[in-house]
């Protein structure tokens, strides 16, 4: 019946309808007024601005053609309501994500993916939808920091990819679609066309935040981003030291120059934490996510030490914040979440 289907499952199939003019689908231009389904009947309700007939019954067949093949759906019955007034949602967004935020540096070896995941554990720990995407191509470790190794079996359905579900966190890596040791040897376009299905061919369901874990540098893979998502802002991951320093005000630069706001900076490693006796040293200098943070004009998060029980974890699949809820390491990341959270306040 077509009462057991959910209308987040209708608006899923209707991202499929494409606009003939703006070639973006209806759902992301705001163009599904409301969405009623009753025992025998599904009613939409779609605005447009256009008067043309002709755009109207060239949507109405494609909503048509496509519910009919989805299971519980019942008979269907589209309105138009024309608006002169309207102003189409032509913003590249994700159906159901409220925040998307990249995690960036501008060299590798900095924690960046650590940092990612036990961020992405700290917010699901406080009771957040998240996922995490790892758009590392050529150097995907997600995976292997949730104790996910190698290819994964993911359920599929039609031209739609569904994440892999890991303690309580929804996640997406190019490792799960290649062999252990099978190298990726891509160019510009085919890692642009990666990262595009990423986004919009996974079924990321209801999210209060996707992190996506972006490859060290400044390249292709940052870049195509940068084109397909309107972000809602991007972290950047630094250790205390000035080499990477000045790699990570690179990043800063880039990610200015394609208008992507810079929500604060991680400082990783902060100090090391003696595991026998607790004692904390700058064995990396200090001070360094401060002065990034006052160069990239943007806030400085916090600060996460090294213990021997982060290494350990990264290497076990099981985030250290998940291991450790009240630890040094999880108040940290909390503490972490909850500047972000002000600061995406302030964008908006």
């Amino acid at each position: 019946m077509a009462g057991k289907i959910q209308p987040i499952d209708i608006q899923r199939e209707l991202t499929k309808i494409k606009h003939p003019e703006l070639k973006k689908d209806i759902v992301s231009l705001g163009m599904i007024g409301s969405l009623e389904i009753g025992e025998e009947e599904t009613s939409i309700l779609v605005k447009t601005p256009s008067q043309d007939r002709r755009i109207q019954i060239g949507l109405e067949a494609q909503i048509r053609q496509t519910l009919s093949k989805k299971e519980g759906v019942g008979k269907v019955k589209i309105k138009f309501e024309v608006d002169p007034k309207m102003t189409l949602d032509d913003s590249n967004k994700i159906l159901g994500v409220k925040k998307v935020i990249a995690i960036g540096s501008g060299k590798g070896g900095v924690g960046k993916s650590t940092v990612t995941v036990n961020l992405a554990s700290a917010a699901a720990a406080m009771g957040y939808k998240v996922g995490v995407m790892d758009a590392d191509i050529y150097g995907p470790s997600i995976g292997k920091m949730f104790g996910v190794n190698g290819k994964v079996a993911l359920k599929a359905e039609e031209d739609k990819i569904y994440p892999l579900e890991k303690d309580g966190l929804k996640i997406i890596s190019f490792s799960f679609l290649i062999e252990e040791k099978q190298p990726v040897v891509w160019r510009g376009p085919m890692l642009g066309k990666a990262v595009e299905q990423f986004l919009y061919d996974i079924v990321w369901g209801e999210l209060d935040f996707l992190f996506i874990d972006l490859p060290p540098g400044t390249g292709d893979v940052q870049l195509s981003l940068a084109q397909l998502i309107d972000l809602d802002g991007a972290i950047l991951v630094t250790t205390p030291q000035t080499v990477a320093l000045l790699d990570a005000n690179r990043a800063a630069s880039m990610f200015q120059q394609v208008k992507v706001p810079i929500l604060g900076v991680v400082e990783n490693m902060s100090e090391f934490v003696c595991p026998n006796c607790g004692h904390s040293s700058a064995i990396f200098s200090k001070g360094g996510g401060e002065k990034l943070a006052d160069s990239a004009g943007t806030k400085f998060l916090g600060g996460v030490p090294l213990t021997m029980d982060v290494m350990s974890a990264g290497e076990a699949g099981k985030p250290l914040v998940f291991q450790e809820p009240e630890g040094i390491i999880a108040k940290s990341y909390k503490n972490i979440l909850q500047n972000l959270a002000e600061e995406i306040k302030k964008w908006e």
